[in-house]
This record gives structure tokens, C-alpha cells and sequence, in this order.
């Protein structure tokens, strides 16, 4: 792109002009993006000497940024809004058909879902995995090239009035909403307060463009009215547009009948728990709506295999069980993996919890039905770190069965499991981001010992 061009869309000035006429291929925001010839955004704070040094030949900054020998222009303003005004204007570039997601629980997992579907009709672009909060949208339009078709883009929530900025950033062709939850209660106050800024990333859609919508949560369901755009709703309980039917269930695989628009197709997901056919209908309806023909969703679907983190399940050459949930906790999610543990049997059955955030004042109750819910998935032993794990210990008191220990960091608990590992126990790792509990399962039992569990499928 041409510089001149970037520095008018980000409403920045000159204070050093290049002698001639530049383009650049690339605009970093970290200095761990920094490719010879880019140029360099400055969110943080004095880091563009350093960019310049990496091989960035111009910079925008908010602050003087003369005497760096590379062509430099100031914008007003936070560092970030600048960077949003690039990424809109640059979005604004191509006709690229841009799916948002949204929603408490299974963002990932169907924003790769569906990007795996649309891969096999047309070039797709996505959220790369390290690119979360705010960060997120911007530098994902910024990676759009000309001949992308689609886009599959994940929002998370950072801050109030977020979703409806990004939304007007990105311009989506189409919204999916997962489901409204208990998640970052504590920043939001309530879930009216979160249905609507939810809600509010379709303002920037035209009347014509589908929000896709869970029709089993009660908060998304009729809400039709409240959306200018078509609505589109997906399910297993409530009779909707994209219907899903669970067949069969077992510990590593799902059958679903999905039925869309009069036709039903079968789909034997090689993955465990309600929450993952959510997802599939989730993604099927998209694709669907994107002119994918059912035979290649079903095909991508029943590939696919659970995301690190995300119910994976794994084994160890000592036939020890790991049940790896530990990407994010949410009290709906923890249900959900309490009930996936009921149905193993060990030696042992151990469940590694840490915290669940920001869940505000609903925290101690949640954390005490966590307890109670693992205990009655069969847990032989709790170990629990965090704020909240006398709640957990708290729920999980009155079952005999259940022994509770509590400690004060993951680091803690992965040195207690390396010195306790028997054959035959079964894992379940479930925990916040700030839990770090992945780390825990890579110390005690080292990467070169875990393997993927094998499915039946």
C-alpha cells in the first residue's frame, strides 16, 4: 500500500516525509512483527527506535518521533484508535465476505470449524490464535489480502462500547452469537448488560445481513425484533431453523441429525459433549448461509478434532487419562466438563481446578457449585488454587467420597502431582487463562509422553 495513502487514512501528519513515494507490505503494531520494510504503529510507548533498528523503514507515532532516520508522521489521539482508523479504511479495500463471532463459550472452536468449511470453497482468512482482545479485529483486517472471499473474525470482550466500535471497524457480511452466559459478569454487572453489548456489534450491518443466534439460550431467543437484520436461529431443544438431534453420545464421538431448510444430514462428530454440537450447528448455519453445500460441511465436520485446551482428551505411556479443559472456566463450562468426567472410570479420578474470572459478586456461589458439581462427577481428589478455592472445597464438603486439597499456585500442584502419578488415574484440567493450568499438565507429564487419545470414529 501506498504510505502517503495509510498516514491520510490513520488522519496523521508528517513530520519527516520520505523523499519519493513509498509503499509498504506490512504494518506492525509489536515489535515482534517487525519485518524488514514495514511500518511501525507505536502502541508502546518509546519502542519505535527499536522498530527502526528490527528493519522498520517508516513510523506513525503519537508523540515526536524525529531523529529516528526513517520517515515518521504523528496522529492525535490514543495510539490504538489510530490504528482501528487504518484497519477500517484498509478493511474498506476489498469486498471480502467478514463472519463475526461472538459469544460466552465455543468462539474458537467454531470460528475454526467454519473456517475449515469455507477453506474448501474459497480462500478464507481468520483470527489468528495469538491475537486476542482488543488487538484482535485490527490486526486481523490487516492481514486481508485481495483475494480473500471470506474472513472468519473472533470478538472478545474487552471493554463497554467495544463490540459496537469493532463492529463498525469490520462491517460484518454476517454475526454469530454463541450464547450470552455468565462470563465477565464481574466487568459487566449483569447479562442484560452483556446481551446488549453483544448485540450491539449488528448495528453496523445492513437490514439484509444474518445474525445467527443460539436458540436454546433464553436471552437470544425472540429477539428477532430487536435486530435489523434477518435472523437465523440454531438449536437442539427448541424447534429453529437449524436443528440439531443428538443420536448417540459416548466419550469421544457424537452423532447428530442436522436439519436445515428441509433437508437433514448426518453428522458423526469425532468430538465429546453438548456444547460441541452447539458449536457444529453454530458452524453449519454459517456455511450454509455462505452457500457451502451440506455434503462438504459434513465432511469437514467429521474431521475435525476437539482444540487444545478444549475437551481434548490424551493419554500417557503410563495409562494415565488427561482430560485437557483448561482454556478458559466459565460456570456453564464447568458444568459441561464435570459432566464429561462422570464418565470415566479410574484408579483415580482427579480434578485440577483453578479459578473462574471475572465472575463478580456471583464468584463465591459459582465456585461453590463447581465444587459440588466435580465432586458429583466422581472426583476421588480436588486440587484446587486460586481466590475462590475454599468455595470450591466448600461445594464439594458434603460428599465423603471427595478429597479436597487446596494450594496456592499451579506451580504448587504440578510439583504435588510429580511427586503422586499412578497408572490408570483419569486427569481433568479445568481453569481460567490466568490458572495457567496447561502448564501444570507439560511439567508433570512432558510433551514427548502425550499423545491423542485415539477416537472411535
Amino acid at each position: 500500500m501506498n504510505l502517503d495513502w495509510i498516514v491520510k487514512a490513520a488522519d496523521a501528519r508528517w513530520i519527516v516525509k520520505p523523499e519519493k513515494e513509498m509503499e509498504v507490505s506490512w504494518i506492525a503494531s509489536d515489535l515482534g512483527e517487525v519485518r524488514p520494510g514495514c511500518l511501525y504503529l507505536e502502541l508502546m510507548p518509546d519502542s519505535a527506535a527499536e522498530a527502526v533498528a528490527k528493519g522498520a523503514t517508516a513510523v506513525i507515532s503519537d508523540r515526536p518521533c524525529d531523529g529516528l532516520g526513517v520517515p515518521c508522521a504523528v496522529s492525535d489521539g490514543a495510539p490504538y484508535d489510530t490504528l482501528c482508523r487504518i484497519a477500517s479504511w484498509y478493511r474498506r479495500q476489498f469486498h471480502t465476505r467478514i463472519i463475526t463471532i461472538a459469544g460466552a463459550d465455543g468462539k474458537t472452536t467454531v470460528r475454526e470449524m467454519l473456517y475449515r468449511i469455507l477453506s474448501e470453497e474459497q480462500k478464507t482468512s481468520r483470527t489468528r490464535w495469538e491475537l486476542t482482545g482488543d488487538l484482535g479485529v485490527p490486526e486481523t483486517l490487516l492481514g486481508l489480502d485481495a483475494d480473500d472471499r471470506c474472513a472468519v473474525v473472533e470478538m472478545g470482550f474487552t471493554t463497554p462500547g467495544s463490540f459496537e466500535r469493532l463492529g463498525k471497524i469490520c462491517r460484518p457480511s454476517a454475526a454469530i452469537i454463541t450464547g450470552i452466559g455468565s462470563a465477565h459478569l464481574g466487568s459487566f454487572g449483569n447479562k442484560e448488560t452483556i446481551l446488549k453489548e453483544r448485540m450491539s456489534l449488528t448495528r453496523a450491518m445492513s437490514s439484509n445481513d444474518p445474525v445467527i443466534l443460539c436458540a436454546d439460550d433464553p436471552m437470544l431467543y425472540n429477539l428477532a425484533g430487536d435486530v435489523s437484520g434477518d435472523v437465523l436461529y440454531y438449536g437442539i431443544e427448541t424447534p429453529c431453523d437449524v436443528n440439531g438431534k443428538i443420536i448417540s453420545s459416548e466419550r469421544d464421538a457424537t452423532v447428530m441429525d442436522v436439519s436445515c431448510y428441509g433437508k437433514t444430514t448426518r453428522i458423526r462428530l469425532q468430538m465429546p459433549g453438548i456444547g460441541n454440537c452447539y458449536n457444529a450447528l453454530a458452524a453449519f448455519a454459517a456455511a450454509v448461509l455462505m452457500g457451502v453445500p451440506e455434503t462438504t460441511i459434513q465432511r469437514v465436520l467429521e474431521r475435525f478434532r476437539p482444540l487444545p485446551g478444549r475437551l481434548s482428551l490424551m493419554t500417557t505411556s503410563m495409562g494415565v487419562t488427561i482430560i485437557d479443559d483448561s482454556w478458559t472456566s466459565t460456570p456453564e463450562s464447568v458444568r459441561e466438563a464435570a459432566d464429561y468426567f462422570a464418565k470415566f472410570d479410574g484408579k483415580r479420578k482427579i480434578a485440577v481446578l483453578g479459578e473462574m474470572e471475572d465472575l463478580g459478586n456471583t464468584a463465591a456461589s459459582a465456585h461453590r457449585a463447581a465444587g459440588r458439581r466435580i465432586a458429583q462427577a466422581g472426583a476421588d481428589i480436588i486440587l484446587v488454587c486460586g481466590e475462590h478455592a475454599a468455595e470450591v472445597a466448600e461445594g464439594a464438603a458434603p460428599y465423603s467420597r471427595t478429597r479436597v486439597q487446596v494450594f496456592q499456585s499451579p506451580e504448587e500442584i504440578a510439583q504435588y502431582l510429580r511427586t503422586d502419578r499412578r497408572n490408570g488415574d483419569v486427569l481433568l484440567f479445568k481453569g481460567g487463562r490466568k490458572s495457567r493450568l496447561e502448564t501444570v499438565i507439560r511439567y508433570v507429564y512432558h510433551d514427548r509422553d502425550l499423545r491423542r487419545a485415539e477416537t472411535n470414529g
